[in-house]
C-alpha cells in the first residue's frame, strides 16, 4: 500500500510537468495541515484541523505572491475527496499538505499573469502519535535563516534555511534546532515556532523579516490570555534564552512541545503551560472541518 495519496487539480495522479513553476524557481508556497478520523460521544469526526484558518493564510499568501488561485470552495472539494479516497486506503490521523505553485510558464524569472496554477493535495497516512513523550531537547543551528521582508511570515517552496540547518545533526535525542537570524535574534525552529515563558508572561519571537507565521502559534497568541498574565511578541536575543524558566515549540502537527534543555540551558514546565498543552490537545478545541 502507498503511503500517500495525491490530487493534483482535482484529479488522482502523482506528475507534475517538467517546466512547472515551482520546480525550476520555487514559485509557490505550501501549507501543512493534520486531518482526523476520530469518535466522539458515538459520532464520528473526519475533517482537518483548523481549516479556516489554513485557507485564510491560503489566500493571504497568495495575494502576497500575486498568485491566482481557484474559489474556497474548489478546496474544500479537493479536501473532501482526498480524505475520502484515503480512508479507502486503510489510512487513519495523518498530514495533509498542499502544494500550490504558479504553474506551468515559459522560461526566465518574470512570471506571466494568467497561467493556470498546479494545486497538489498530499494525504500522509500516521499510524503512530507525533510524538510519545512531553518533554524534549533543542540546539542551536549554525544556519542562520534568510531575510527578506516581502517573503517574511509566508510559507514559501523556498526551505533551503531549514533544509541546510536540519541536516547539521543525526542526534536523535535533540528534537529540534533553533534558527538565529543576523543581528542574533532568536526567529524559530526549523519546523516550528518557539515559546518562552518567565513570571507568568509568554514569549514568542516577533516575525518581520524572516521567519513563518505559524498556524498554531496564531492559536496560542490568541489564546494566551486565558493561561498567562500577559503576551509579548518581541525580540528574545540568543543572550537571553537563560533568563526564561520554560520553552516550548509548536506547529500544525505536533500541536506543543516542551522542550526541557536548549544545549546546556535547562527548562522545567509549569502548570499553566501544561494546562495550555492539554487544551491545545482536546478534540472539541481543533476546529475541524
Amino acid at each position: 500500500m502507498n503511503d500517500f495519496v495525491s490530487l493534483i487539480n482535482g484529479k488522482f495522479s502523482d506528475k507534475i510537468s517538467v517546466l512547472d513553476r515551482g520546480l525550476s524557481y520555487g514559485d509557490g508556497f505550501f501549507e501543512t495541515m493534520r486531518w482526523v478520523s476520530e469518535k466522539q460521544k458515538n459520532a464520528q469526526f473526519v475533517g482537518v484541523e483548523y481549516w479556516n484558518r489554513h485557507i485564510t493564510r491560503i489566500i493571504k499568501t497568495s495575494d502576497a505572491l500575486d498568485l491566482r488561485i481557484p474559489p474556497v470552495q474548489v478546496f474544500l472539494e479537493y479536501k473532501n475527496k482526498l480524505i475520502k479516497k484515503a480512508l479507502s486506503k486503510g489510512f487513519k490521523n495523518g498530514v495533509i499538505k498542499i502544494i500550490i505553485t504558479r504553474g506551468i510558464g515559459k522560461r526566465g524569472y518574470k512570471y506571466e499573469k494568467n497561467i493556470k496554477p498546479t494545486i497538489i493535495f498530499l494525504a500522509f497516512s500516521s499510524q503512530k502519535p507525533y510524538h510519545k513523550k512531553n518533554y524534549f531537547s533543542a540546539r542551536f543551528c549554525q544556519t542562520n535563516i534568510t531575510t527578506n521582508k516581502l517573503l517574511s511570515g509566508w510559507k514559501h517552496l523556498n526551505r533551503l534555511d531549514s533544509v541546510l540547518a536540519r541536516s547539521e545533526w543525526d542526534n536523535p535525542e535533540i528534537y529540534e534546532g533553533i534558527l538565529i537570524d543576523k543581528r542574533k535574534n532568536i526567529m524559530e525552529g526549523t519546523m516550528s515556532n518557539v515559546f518562552f515563558v518567565k513570571n507568568d508572561i509568554l514569549y514568542t519571537p516577533k516575525i518581520y523579516d524572516c521567519g513563518i507565521n505559524g498556524i498554531m502559534r496564531e492559536v496560542i497568541i490568541e489564546k494566551a490570555k486565558n493561561f498567562y498574565n500577559s503576551i509579548k511578541i518581541v525580540n528574545i536575543k540568543k543572550s537571553e534564552v537563560k533568563n526564561f524558566s520554560e520553552m516550548f515549540i509548536s506547529n500544525s502537527l505536533i500541536n506543543l512541545v516542551f522542550i526541557n534543555q536548549l544545549e546546556n540551558i535547562k527548562f522545567k514546565i509549569s502548570k499553566k503551560t501544561k494546562k495550555l498543552y492539554s487544551y491545545l490537545n482536546n478534540f472539541k478545541n481543533r476546529e475541524i472541518i
